[in-house]
């Protein structure tokens, strides 16, 4: 990235970071020891689901055929650090318990179907990676939609009950209650 576009996406995280937190009403107010503290804790986690997403994107890139060594070339490393940071088999598997369900290994093409199929059974989902999503037990029945982040459609609407459930890059998923 040139200089330009640091400070482009600096003050994109900046509004960002004020955006989720509390808002306050003096001029001033975001200068208080408090007001920055938040600000602390708000960067630490936008830091920590960039550093997620980042994972999920060097997943994706690797399921697509992408070489170590140009992923290696995107990150500014070598091809040897991008396979040690990234190699999906380091990721965690997602753990099933009684309240807890796993979907997978599943491909792209059948997963949505295969979480509301879940989801109409009383299973609600918390966690996707590739290949598998998690999904908990409760008391209401549940669909999910799934949108691309390069995708032109528009991102489902709060005002028809969706809710962010989850995100596994390029993909963002949303669920809602199902009325009976």
């Amino acid at each position: 990235m040139s200089k330009e576009s640091d400070v482009a996406l600096s003050v994109r995280l900046s509004k960002l970071a004020a955006d989720l937190g509390p808002n306050h009403s003096g001029e001033d107010s975001g200068q208080s020891p408090e007001a920055i503290l938040r600000s602390v804790a708000v960067f630490g986690d936008i830091a920590r689901v960039s550093v997620q997403l980042q994972s999920q994107a060097v997943a994706t890139a690797q399921d697509s055929g992408l070489s170590w060594a140009k992923i290696g070339k995107a990150l500014g490393t070598s091809r040897q650090a991008a396979q040690q940071r990234f190699d999906s088999r380091r990721i965690e598997a997602i753990r099933a318990t009684e309240a807890t369900r796993i979907v997978g290994p599943v491909s792209r093409n059948e997963e949505v179907e295969q979480i509301n199929a879940a989801g109409k059974q009383g299973w609600k989902l918390i966690r996707s990676l590739h290949g598998e999503h998690a999904l908990e037990r409760d008391d209401d029945s549940w669909e999910v939609t799934r949108v691309s982040i390069f995708s032109l459609r528009s991102l489902p609407a709060a005002s028809d009950g969706w809710e962010a459930a989850s995100t596994r890059f390029p993909d963002c998923f949303y669920l809602r209650k199902i009325l009976n």
